[in-house]
């Protein structure tokens, strides 16, 4: 045979060229034949506002897996004949993938969006620049989505004329509109800082509803243990709060919640809380020695009794101290016998039939003057006597001070002012020495304007001393699980929050967070504790001035040893002191 090799050649080049063509052919099958499945968007009851993309993801790797055919296809020789329609395929399938990403992004922010200026008309009222421009998005939107359903295939839709660029400015300006919220939403956490402690979606629910009812569902994200207002009848007059266990606070004067803005009247609740609770700790202080105990302690609330009779119990160790100065040598041991008495007042009202709430008090009660007893005792056994001494400088003191008529408490060089934050009947842990030095450490860290940093295993209750110092002080302190997610613009808002609202904020597994991100947040502490330093209220914190509450706090627990966790960088645990 002549010319075997030419022949050859010719039907291997047909062989790969049928085979190249039935390749685009398949990739022209697949296009002609894939279609969107649009599903009835519903967001609300019996309102069915457009239809949406189902699930894209088969699609998106399909269209994926044949750009990679096409390109390979291109780069082979035989496929010459055809070089032109792979060209073309190769631009399209690229231009679907585009399409279809942005297509799925425009989508989740557009529902988003959709259900706050859609489903809310207080925010419609409040925002109508931002819902006017969103208006107009809605309706571009809605158009798309109509032609879809009309003509699902891929390939139409993606191939629309001008439908990427579309596509791409209802997204940008979807951008501006979340930008617009954003700012919205900045200004109302501004005036009331404790909104940072809620997620946006959760302030959107507060900031669309109309009643002032609204917020209970919120309640204890942002008071300590405030669960429920309590109104005047069916007004919107606030006339107390309630506590998780059903202890009530009647407020000195009525907030009335009508026609105010939200962030306007908590504010307002707030301020009169802590005026209301500071007013009955003034007269429960005053009348502690005028009354029996148990008749003071069934007449005043949880947290004013545990304040109050560690207001006395102070007095009584100081003025035992001043008359073992005057020649009493037993004054010590006389007032250790009395608080045996007191407290054995107490356990015996535990035996009696008596209501839960009362029960809860005496028990907490029972806990604190445990402990106080048992301070007195170590001082007899130590013969203790002088008020100079460091076993009494270093216990956690209450005192009423006339000057600023306020209660305040010192520790060691540390002296601070009662917090006032409403803290119901929610009990207190067993102190220990361990706890005394603990809490000692902490109060130490904040007299320098630094952190406290407990460590230790898992479960030896880190988090519950810093709590429990907080419940004694009176300052609402915030719980943060840390993890991987949490980025430095999350941690910013976090302080941001802590430091106008002057709260505690305890971050639990802290070395979970990322490394870079620990670098961002030894600067924005930095900045905190520098303000809280040159006590300059308002100071610049990022990009910008915010208000400055000095009683703010950032504590933070490790378990060392753990899978996950990093070692945190020197310049960040400077800025906290350890307890170990």
């Amino acid at each position: 045979y002549r010319l075997t090799d030419e022949i050859y050649i010719v039907v291997f080049a047909s062989g790969r060229e049928l085979g190249d063509e039935k390749e685009i052919q398949a990739i022209k099958d697949f296009l002609a034949g894939k279609e969107f499945l649009p599903v009835k968007y519903a967001p609300r009851k019996n309102e069915v506002r457009c239809s949406v993309l189902s699930d894209t993801s088969d699609i998106q790797e399909a269209v994926d897996d044949n750009i990679l055919k096409i390109q390979s296809l291109a780069n082979v020789k035989w496929v010459a004949p055809f070089i032109d329609e792979v060209r073309v395929w190769e631009r399209k399938l690229a231009a679907i993938n585009d399409v279809i990403a942005v297509w799925v992004q425009v989508q989740v922010k557009w529902q988003y969006l959709e259900s706050i200026f859609k489903g809310s008309e207080d925010i419609v009222h409040q925002l109508p620049k931002e819902a006017t421009k969103f208006d107009n998005l809605d309706k571009k939107w809605m158009r798309i989505m109509n032609e879809t359903v009309s003509a699902p295939n891929v390939d139409l839709c993606c191939n629309v004329p001008d439908r990427a660029v579309e596509l791409r400015y209802i997204d940008e300006k979807l951008d501006e509109c979340q930008k617009d919220l954003s700012n919205y939403l900045e200004s109302k956490r501004w005036v009331f800082p404790r909104f940072y402690f809620i997620s946006d979606d959760e302030l959107l629910s507060i900031l669309a509803s109309s009643g002032a009812r609204s917020v209970h569902d919120h309640m204890l994200k942002m008071f300590d243990n405030s669960a429920q207002l309590v109104f005047k009848g069916a007004s919107e007059a606030i006339v107390g709060v309630d506590s998780q266990e059903s202890e009530h606070l009647v407020f000195d004067n009525a907030v009335n919640a009508d026609k105010a803005s939200v962030e306007n009247w908590l504010n307002t609740v707030l301020t009169e809380t802590k005026s209301t609770l500071r007013n009955i700790l003034k007269a429960a202080v005053f009348y502690y020695p005028k009354m029996d105990r148990l008749d003071w302690l069934k007449k005043y609330h949880g947290m004013i009794t545990l304040c109050g009779a560690k207001v006395w119990w102070t007095f009584q160790i100081e003025d035992a101290f001043a008359n073992v100065k005057k020649g009493k040598k037993g004054a010590v041991k006389d007032l250790s016998a009395k608080l045996s008495m007191q407290l054995n007042e107490l356990v015996s009202e535990m035996d009696k039939d008596i209501d839960r709430l009362y029960r809860k008090k005496v028990n907490t009660l029972i806990i604190v003057d445990v402990h106080g007893r048992d301070i007195v005792d170590r001082f007899v056994r130590d013969s203790v006597m002088d008020a100079r001494e460091f076993d009494w400088e270093s216990q956690l003191r209450f005192y009423w001070d006339k000057q600023p008529d306020t209660c305040i408490l010192k520790q060691c060089t540390g002296t601070f002012e009662y917090g006032y934050e409403y803290m119901g009947l929610n009990g207190r842990l067993v102190i220990t020495p361990l706890t005394d030095r603990c809490f000692m450490t902490l109060t130490q860290a904040l007299t320098f304007y630094l952190g406290g940093a407990p460590g230790g295993p898992a479960g030896t209750g880190k988090t519950e001393s810093v709590k429990d110092l907080a419940k004694a002080m009176s300052i609402q302190c915030v719980v943060f699980n840390c993890g991987e997610g949490l980025d430095y613009k999350a941690m910013w808002s976090i302080f941001s929050g802590l430091s106008q609202a002057g709260s505690w904020g305890c971050f639990d597994e802290f070395n979970r967070i990322e490394l870079p991100v620990l670098s961002v947040v030894s600067e924005q502490l930095r900045s905190i504790q520098s303000a809280l330093k040159a006590n300059q209220s308002p100071f610049l914190f990022g990009d910008k001035e915010i208000n400055l509450v000095s009683t703010v706090g950032i504590f933070i627990t490790m378990n060392p040893g753990y899978a996950g966790r990093v070692e945190l960088p020197d310049n960040l645990k400077a800025l906290f002191r350890p307890v170990v």
